[in-house]
């Protein structure tokens, strides 16, 4: 992974990690889960439809291209973020988040399956392995007593997640022709298309206190967490890999911590520093990153330079 790929990354999971408080203005509000699936992918294709116009010849794609496009919309979109909205209001987040990081190990088994380019060496497992006990330590209190109904929607995240895993992989075998910008709007729209109605025939937004603060939360969350975003993520799917894109869920949780801590006066404990050390290890492992690596761009700075041989 380059130093830019590296950026992105960390750009996403600082986004993704802001979305929840996002989220959580918006749901306190009295929109429902479907309405903000719904809006936030409406809001995610209209902030991407300048960026559309100036790449449209990237739109020029065969007919089974585009229906490939329209099949990950709902794969990669409508069925895990309306799974997502019905789960999260059953369990806890923590819970919601640990289940979420099972992403990179679908991934994983999917890339190793049908990527024969993209093989998932000891360094790389070790690393997965690594980052998903990282976000056991710091989410996994909630797991301890979940009934039956919970149980149940964590096992629907699983096929949401396993849903993103799918889309990853899919992409990067046979979406890699497609731009960016056209990737990710073909997707975002298809979902918005099926979202935003279902939500309005449901009633999603009956009832919900519209102010400002709200307004600004549905903005941001559209046009960064449902809309840059995913450009971005497109494009670190198709140059890096789905395994090393996917490891930003890893990311996500500890950044959810630290805001809440920040912003909301979350209380945060000795898992945070234990969890961060877990997942910045398996992130850095899944990309490559070992210390002779880094001893190799930075000679005679992170160790000691070898004595002269006789």
């Amino acid at each position: 992974m380059t130093g830019r790929q590296f950026a992105i990354l960390c750009a996403l999971a600082l986004t993704w990690g802001c979305s929840f408080l996002f989220i959580k203005v918006i749901i306190d509000a009295g929109v429902e889960p479907m309405g903000m699936s719904g809006f936030r992918t409406a809001l995610g294709a209209a902030t991407l439809l300048p960026f559309a116009w100036r790449a449209r010849a990237g739109f020029r794609q065969p007919a089974a291209t585009w229906l490939a496009l329209l099949g990950l919309g709902v794969l990669n979109f409508a069925i895990p973020w309306t799974i997502f909205g019905i789960a999260e209001t059953h369990v806890p987040s923590g819970a919601a988040a640990v289940a979420n990081a099972s992403t990179p190990l679908w991934s994983a088994i999917l890339a190793t399956a049908l990527l024969k380019a993209d093989t998932i060496g000891p360094q790389r497992v070790a690393g997965l392995a690594l980052g998903f006990a990282g976000v056991l330590v710091l989410m996994g209190g909630d797991l301890t007593q979940l009934s039956g109904s919970e149980t149940l929607s964590i096992l629907l995240i699983l096929v949401a997640t396993l849903c993103y895993g799918a889309s990853a992989v899919s992409i990067r075998k046979w979406l890699g022709h497609v731009p960016a910008v056209p990737l990710a709007t073909a997707q975002v729209s298809t979902a918005a298309v099926l979202l935003l109605p279902t939500a309005l025939l449901t009633g999603a937004y009956d009832g919900a206190d519209i102010t400002t603060e709200v307004t600004l939360s549905a903005a941001a969350l559209g046009a960064f967490g449902s809309g840059l975003s995913v450009v971005a993520y497109m494009y670190l799917i198709q140059n890096a890999g789905p395994v090393r894109a996917s490891v930003v869920t890893y990311m996500v949780p500890p950044l959810r911590v630290l805001l809440g801590w920040l912003f909301l006066d979350e209380q945060i404990g000795w898992n945070l520093v234990a969890a961060l050390g877990f997942i910045l290890a398996g992130v850095a492992m899944v990309q490559g990153l070992n210390p002779r690596s880094l001893a190799a761009r930075f000679p005679g700075r992170l160790v000691p330079a070898a004595a002269p041989s006789d």
